[in-house]
């Protein structure tokens, strides 16, 4: 469906988002045991902390779902099974990366602990194919819905073995565009490339429209990693580049080691070669990597990635302003 103003588009985005919710609760509300009332915590459900949680994939799964012409109401345990999934992901981040915070709240291992905030992760992803499962009971077959709960399953993996990648990183300083790219590939553009290819199969799309689709998520993944990577070393306050501090290979850095000379190698190595970085570091790795123009080459990157997205989403049909749509819900440097 095509919008004529940004208001009926906003309108529909938060009319869904508020139905993703509404179900990513009704997983929760007849469930007693604490364990998901620490769930139920994370997606901002309890009273005490409620919030507007920021509903992300399951958004991406439905918006293509309209664009397509299908009733995406009809596809809401979907959406929720997405939300399940990422929420897995993003609360082990937290506990990898020592976040004490997520969306302006205390995350869950800074309450209950490390091993509890693991437990409800792993719950978080056996509750996403449960309500999968629910799929049929809005009108979908068993082999579609098997297919989705398939795809949602190779995404989660994916996303675990770009994690993988990322940590094994941490302390190397030899690490290739090419070997960055896989990573966040698969970090960031797991569940993006998974929404949408899971959109593609309701709307009964062909292999070659579902292969399209997933490069497209695969591209916007890259490209909201490497705005990630840029955030943590020119917009995060000295508090919040936790990223930075354990020593994530980030995107300019590593671009940098490629036009970098001898003088400016070593200098890097000195930083990222110490066995615990501190906040001071940021400015000796900026000083460093300023001055080889790596910010404009990382955004010269960015728009790249963003104009193949873009060409991927009109090879299955969406016209300009439809592409438009899509990608203002799904890339982080469009809207």
């Amino acid at each position: 469906m095509t919008f004529n103003s940004r208001k009926e588009f906003n309108f529909l985005q938060d009319r869904i988002n508020q139905e993703v919710l509404n179900e990513l609760s009704m997983v929760f509300e007849s469930r007693t045991l604490p364990l998901y009332g620490m769930m139920s915590y994370h997606f901002g459900f309890t009273e005490e902390f409620k919030t507007d949680y920021p509903v992300s994939h399951g958004v991406s799964f439905l918006t293509l779902l309209d664009i397509f012409g299908l009733a995406w109401e009809n596809a809401l345990p979907a959406a929720a099974a997405l939300e399940l999934v990422n929420g897995f992901c993003l609360i082990h981040d937290d506990i990898e990366s020592g976040q004490p915070q997520r969306d302006g709240r205390d995350a869950l291992w800074w309450i209950w602990g490390p091993a509890q905030a693991i437990n409800a992760g792993d719950g978080m992803h056996a509750l996403a194919r449960m309500t999968a499962l629910k799929m049929i009971e809005k009108g979908h077959s068993s082999e579609i819905t098997y297919q989705l709960i398939n795809i949602l399953d190779k995404g989660g993996l994916t996303a675990c073995e770009g994690r993988f990648r990322d940590l094994e990183m941490q302390e190397r300083l030899d690490v290739s565009t090419d070997s960055y790219n896989s990573m966040a590939i698969d970090r960031s553009g797991a569940l993006i490339s998974a929404s949408l290819v899971m959109a593609g199969l309701v709307a009964g799309k062909n292999e070659n429209e579902l292969e399209s689709l997933e490069k497209c998520g695969k591209y916007i993944g890259l490209a909201n990693h490497i705005s990630s990577d840029m955030e943590q070393l020119w917009g995060m306050t000295e508090e919040n580049n936790l990223e930075f501090l354990n020593k994530k290979k980030l995107f300019p850095v590593v671009l940098a080691m490629q036009f970098a000379g001898p003088s400016e190698k070593r200098q890097l190595g000195d930083v990222y070669f110490k066995r615990v970085l501190e906040k001071d570091d940021l400015a000796k790795v900026l000083g460093t990597i300023e001055n080889l123009g790596v910010k404009q080459k990382s955004l010269d990157r960015i728009e790249e990635l963003i104009n193949s997205a873009e060409q991927c989403l009109a090879s299955v049909g969406l016209n300009t302003s439809e592409v438009h749509q899509l990608m203002a819900v799904t890339c982080t440097k469009v809207g």
